[in-house]
């Protein structure tokens, strides 16, 4: 089951009933006025392999069924209000292809966990008050041979970076 109701001007927290949805697939539900928390509800399927809420009023911090969500190949959470530290369990999530996390207000290190992200293509942690260096086990993902990742952003630009980063391929200079 794929389900897309992006852009469509829908407001309050998201429904729990999708979490119900035992062949749910992907969700797509972009550019909303969707607020509140992720419903750890909404991670319940085991098909679940891509999941967009970008460009919502979504806030709090994520949820620890997220991390149990392993078939998640695409997870965009771009563009929220999303706080707290990144998990270290995020790289139990070691299918995705994409991770978007950028436009929130995550604090923190990232975590060296992220290098579990093996078959990662595109990684972006920008524009969020994340500080520190970018692991040596994310930029050993950009150095393999066999690397996947093309594309690595973060917060290593400007007069004071916040993250220093010598593997990211495009820096942002952040809040």
């Amino acid at each position: 089951v794929n389900i897309d109701i992006n852009g469509n001007g829908f407001e309050r927290t998201i429904p729990n009933g999708f979490g119900s949805l035992s062949k749910l697939g992907s969700l797509r539900m972009n550019s909303n006025n969707f607020e509140g928390e992720l419903p750890p509800e909404l991670f319940a399927s085991s098909r679940l392999h891509t999941l967009d809420c970008s460009g919502n009023n979504l806030n709090g911090s994520l949820p620890d069924e997220l991390y149990a969500a392993t078939t998640l190949r695409k997870l965009d959470l771009s563009s929220n209000n999303f706080t707290g530290a990144l998990s270290t369990k995020i790289g139990d999530l070691n299918l995705l292809i994409e991770l978007k996390l950028q436009s929130n207000q995550f604090e923190g290190a990232i975590p060296g966990e992220m290098g579990l992200l093996s078959v990662v293509t595109s990684l972006d942690v920008s524009f969020n008050l994340l500080d520190g260096n970018m692991p040596e086990q994310v930029c050993g993902l950009r150095e393999s041979p066999s690397s996947k990742l093309l594309e690595l952003v973060s917060d290593c630009d400007g007069t004071e970076p916040r993250v220093t980063c010598d593997c990211c391929t495009s820096c942002t200079a952040g809040y």
